[in-house]
């Protein structure tokens, strides 16, 4: 049976790549493991990642929000437009507003919280763009890499506390 000591396990986890990983700067990684976090919709987690990396500013809150609240959109529906075949346009078929519009402080930080969004949704189409944009923004492969272990650590986190509560229940 799961253990609160392994939930612990699974945050340590994820302490241990972000102090061993040298590639992304804090102000990057914070953006990642906030949108992987709010992505989830988990609150325990969320708590966890606030000790853990500490309170992000207004304006990277703002940014982490758009970031998530746009691939929550645009992920489940290119995800649904790639299995049927539909003949009208789907070109910004969410009407969103253009990326210049909000006012991003970061758009390489954005850029990195729209995989992690990406990487919970399961929107792969939309993660495999917002890979090619990183690499763009001159970002190498590995620290796209760092990037993903991260939202994956923070997945584990998840289902770990999903997995605690059930099972404390039952």
């Amino acid at each position: 049976m799961p253990t609160i000591d392994e939930a612990c396990e699974h945050s340590e986890l994820l302490n241990a790549l972000i102090s061993r990983q040298s590639l992304l700067s804090t102000n990057r990684m914070q953006y990642i493991v906030y949108a992987a976090a709010l992505a989830t919709q988990n609150q325990k987690v969320l708590q966890s990642i606030q000790q853990l990396v500490g309170n992000v500013t207004q304006q990277q809150h703002r940014d982490i929000h758009h970031a998530v609240v746009r691939m929550a959109a645009s992920n489940a529906y290119y995800m649904a437009i790639q299995s049927v075949n539909l003949e009208c346009n789907t070109n910004n078929a969410m009407q969103l507003a253009p990326l210049k519009e909000l006012d991003v402080e970061d758009i390489t930080s954005y850029y990195y919280a729209c995989i992690a969004a990406c990487l919970v949704n399961k929107g792969y189409g939309c993660l495999k763009n917002h890979i090619t944009l990183l690499r763009s923004c001159d970002e190498s492969d590995d620290s796209i890499n760092t990037a993903l272990r991260l939202t994956a650590s923070v997945l584990t986190m998840c289902q770990s506390s999903f997995n605690n509560d059930y099972f404390l229940n039952n």
